[in-house]
C-alpha cells in the first residue's frame, strides 16, 4: 500500500466532510482529525464507481454514551459525506445508539453494540447487509477490546482490493495494536496492515489509523 499525505493540502474530500459537520476533516484548522486528505488519495480514483461502504459509528450527540460527539455532534455527518463523494455507491452504517438511525435513499442503518459478536452477526444477517463491502471504516466506541471485537467478527464482509480501516487510534493503544497486527497478520494472510500516525497541528492524541487492504487472490 502507498500513503500519500499533506497536511496543507485541502481535497475535494475536505469540503464535503466539511460541509457535512463530520470530524474527519481538518480544515482551515477547524475540526478535531484530519484523515480526509489521506482518504482522499486513496479513494479519488474509485468515487464513481457504483460501491458497498459501510461505516460504524453515526456520531451520537448522546453525552450519556462513550465516544460521543458532544450536544453539537450531528449523527450521519460522515455518511452524508460518503454519499456525496461516492454518488453512485450504496452506504451502510450502525450505531449503540437506536435513538440516531436513519434512512435516506442512498443510506441505510443498523443497530449494533460492537462489543458483543452475536449482536455483530445478527446485524450481518440483515438482508440489506448480505452482500460484501468495498469499504469499512471502524469509528466506533475507540477502545481496544471494542475495535478488535468488531474486526474479527467483519473482516469476512470485505471484498477483495477492499479497505477496512479503523479510526481514532488512542496514543495509548498503540502498542497494543502493534502486537496485535502481528498476530492478525498471521491470521489473515490474505491482508496487508499499515499501522498510520498522521501529523495534526491540532491533535496530538487519536489521530492515528489502521489501514487494512485485502489482496485479491
Amino acid at each position: 500500500m502507498d500513503f500519500v499525505f499533506d497536511e496543507k493540502q485541502s481535497t475535494p474530500l475536505c469540503l464535503i466532510m466539511n460541509k457535512n459537520k463530520s470530524d474527519k476533516s481538518l480544515h482551515y484548522n477547524k475540526g478535531w482529525h484530519n484523515y480526509t486528505t489521506f482518504y482522499y488519495s486513496i479513494f479519488k480514483d474509485l468515487c464513481n464507481e457504483k460501491l458497498r461502504i459501510f461505516e460504524l459509528g453515526l456520531g451520537t450527540n448522546n453525552v450519556n454514551i462513550p465516544s460521543n460527539m458532544g450536544k453539537g455532534g450531528r449523527p450521519g455527518a460522515s455518511l452524508y459525506g460518503w454519499s456525496e463523494f461516492f454518488p453512485n455507491s450504496d452506504i451502510f452504517g450502525a450505531d449503540i445508539d437506536s435513538g440516531i438511525l436513519f434512512n435516506t435513499d442512498k443510506i441505510k442503518t443498523f443497530y449494533c453494540d460492537q462489543r458483543n459478536p452475536d449482536i455483530i452477526k445478527n446485524m450481518w444477517n440483515e438482508p440489506n447487509l448480505q452482500d460484501n463491502f468495498n469499504i469499512i471504516i471502524e469509528d466506533g466506541l475507540h477502545s481496544f477490546d471494542a475495535c478488535v471485537s468488531f474486526f474479527e467478527n467483519s473482516i469476512h464482509k470485505l471484498k477483495p482490493n477492499g479497505y477496512y480501516i479503523i479510526e481514532d487510534v488512542k496514543n495509548t493503544y498503540e502498542n497494543l495494536f502493534i502486537n496485535k497486527i502481528k498476530e492478525w497478520e498471521t491470521q489473515y494472510k490474505d491482508c496487508i496492515f499499515k499501522y498510520l500516525k498522521i501529523p495534526s497541528i491540532r491533535n496530538k492524541k487519536d489521530n492515528a489509523l489502521i489501514v487494512v487492504f485485502k489482496k485479491a487472490l
